[in-house]
């Protein structure tokens, strides 16, 4: 991570003067702005009032000063526990330690003219309305900002760029034998270091000796962490990614490119969006397709973390390395085809949110949830798993689901019914995605004009890694005929359905038997107040093939009772699945959708 934004700041140094190299971001919420407007007559500075205005892009020269410096690093500082007065206070402080044409004059307007600052300044605050609006305070000088001056450029370079005990020794950075000093926590600021690789051979107790760097270095990577603030920071649910590209060869010229056309567009990667086919989507899938298109960088570091409150430290909670196009390019692929596949069956999408559900409820139902924006460590594991190319746990993802999926099922409200079915296509979807990702398969939309149990067997060949076997094929089959069940039972308005009898998807062998006696009577006696033959026909099918399967499942089943219940939830999202066939006793007329 330290070496691929010191690679951005080096990228991009000839864009920013030295000081912009060293000055850091106000923080998205710092929106507004209280300047104190000091105008030029007669070659002296007379105060002229305070004003409430936006953040600019103009040079504020701002940079938080360390607990121990009495005295701040320009005229620019954010609002203090003690108001405005402690504020006028330090830059009058400024002023005694930096003197200078300006610094004087302005020192002598503040001191002279304290209290009515004071007063101005609560007055124009008191206008932001907004709760999370926040404002700082600067000095204007004839409409200009601080950093439009060379007296205040001077002394703000003059105190950022002294290297604390400083030595000889080699900059980690560049390798080269100088004066050192300058440490890394100077620019990140971090809680907690629990994240091997992130910060190369940086301990929790000093930073300073294991990557001690030089001057020049410093202002890179000082630059490059702006640069990755400001331009390369999406928010991530309750937390932020750093999407930290590295560059080789002729592609280090590209690196602007990279910026302006593929993330600029992006402010969250958990923000809903109509795509071009009208349909909402998530930021993160047409991210992920962008950088999968893009020629260049050469690999991708993805930084998840989050921030401490009320402090500028950051706990990194997550840092996936050296990403190649190729593996950007995989994600995207499969998740096309998986959704391409799966269109028939609500078209579900491929999202990290249905991931973030799972893990997130599935942490709640055990009791080891917490308030920490922090999401669950399997959340994470299965992130990892995604962009590096590890094996993931398809047992766990398969568990976590069915519990996510049946407390969200049975607690749900009528009208989050359709929510409800959405999120359970989504998590058979991903299944089928994490499964894929590692295990490619030629897969391809179903050939429409076979019949029911060639179209079935052909979708079962497209997913081996859940339908390896009869048993599980069997209950995937017994899973789409409860959903018709369920569907016909909820439209006669029957109380209680079927739902109440899958025990929670942790059924056994002789339970699933059970079931399907229990849906093959249940759907004899609907059978007859139902005048749609060719939906009774169709429903018959099932049956048929179901004790196809059951014949050749035998009596003992080989499959966990995981894999089982699973291969039951991706049947119940399938219902409609064979409904394409181009069998005669199909009759669209009896599409009895659960989301309606």
């Amino acid at each position: 991570m330290i070496k691929s934004v010191y690679e951005i700041g080096i990228l991009h140094e000839d864009e920013f003067d030295e000081t912009q190299q060293l000055t850091e971001d106000l923080g998205k919420k710092y929106t507004r702005v209280v300047t104190i407007n000091l105008e030029t007559k007669d070659d002296k500075l007379l105060y002229s009032g305070c004003r409430l205005g936006y953040k600019t892009d103009a040079n504020y020269l701002y940079r938080k000063t360390p607990p121990a410096k009495p005295d701040p690093y320009s005229l620019t500082l954010k609002p203090s526990k003690k108001g405005p007065a402690g504020l006028i206070d330090r830059f009058i402080k400024f002023c005694e330690m930096h003197p200078g044409k300006l610094a004087n004059g302005i020192k002598d307007i503040l001191s002279e003219n304290k209290e009515k600052i004071v007063s101005d300044i609560e007055e124009q605050a008191e206008q932001i309305t907004e709760k999370n609006e926040f404002y700082f305070l600067t000095v204007l000088i004839d409409g200009r900002s601080v950093g439009a001056f060379k007296e205040f450029r001077t002394a703000f370079l003059n105190e950022v760029q002294k290297l604390p005990n400083s030595r000889s020794g080699v900059c980690f950075l560049c390798g080269k034998e100088t004066e050192v000093g300058a440490r890394v926590s100077n620019i990140f600021k971090f809680a907690t270091i629990d994240q091997p690789g992130f910060a190369y051979m940086m301990s929790n107790k000093s930073h300073d000796v294991t990557m001690p760097l030089c001057q020049d270095c410093f202002s890179k990577l000082a630059l490059g962490k702006r640069i990755a603030d400001d331009k390369l920071t999406l928010n991530f649910y309750e937390s932020q990614v750093y999407v930290l590209p590295r560059f080789a060869g002729d592609r280090i010229g590209k690196s602007q490119q990279l910026i302006e056309n593929t993330l600029s567009p992006f402010t969250s990667l958990t923000d809903s969006f109509r795509g071009e086919d009208r349909r909402y989507e998530k930021f993160e899938s047409r991210l992920i397709k962008r950088l999968s298109r893009e020629d260049a960088y050469s690999t991708l570091n993805f930084v998840f973390f989050v921030k401490a409150r009320g402090k500028d430290e950051v706990k990194v909670y997550l840092n996936i390395e050296d990403v190649p196009p190729s593996r950007m390019k995989a994600i995207a692929k499969t998740a096309d085809d998986i959704e391409t596949e799966l269109r028939s069956l609500g078209s579900p999408r491929i999202r990290f949110e249905i991931l973030w559900k799972v893990f997130k409820g599935y942490a709640q139902l055990k009791k080891n949830s917490s308030d920490s924006p922090v999401p669950p460590t399997d959340f994470l594991e299965f992130m990892r798993a995604i962009f590096k190319g590890t094996k993931a746990d398809l047992g766990l993802y398969k568990k976590a689901s069915m519990r996510y999926f049946y407390s969200l099922k049975m607690n749900a409200k009528e009208n989050e019914l359709k929510g409800v079915f959405f999120d359970r296509n989504s998590i058979v979807a991903m299944g089928y995605f994490l499964d894929r990702l590692n295990n490619p398969l030629e897969g391809g939309v179903l050939g429409l004009k076979k019949t029911k149990e060639e179209l079935l067997e052909e979708y079962f060949e497209q997913y081996p890694g859940f339908f390896a076997n009869d048993d599980l094929k069997l209950t995937f089959v017994i899973g789409m005929i409860h959903a018709l069940v369920v569907g016909i039972q909820k439209d006669q308005g029957y109380s209680g359905t079927a739902d109440q009898r899958i025990k929670g998807y942790r059924m056994k062998p002789d339970d699933f038997k059970e079931h399907l006696t229990y849906l093959r009577d249940k759907y004899k006696h609907y059978s007859k107040k139902m005048a749609n033959t060719s939906h009774i026909g169709f429903v018959g099918k099932l049956f048929d093939l179901a004790g196809r399967y059951q014949l050749n499942a035998g009596m003992s089943w080989t499959s966990s009772l995981t894999d089982l219940n699973y291969a039951f939830l991706c049947g119940e999202a399938s219902k409609n699945l064979l409904m394409s066939s181009s069998e005669k006793e199909i009759d669209k007329e009896v599409n009895m959708e659960e989301e309606e």
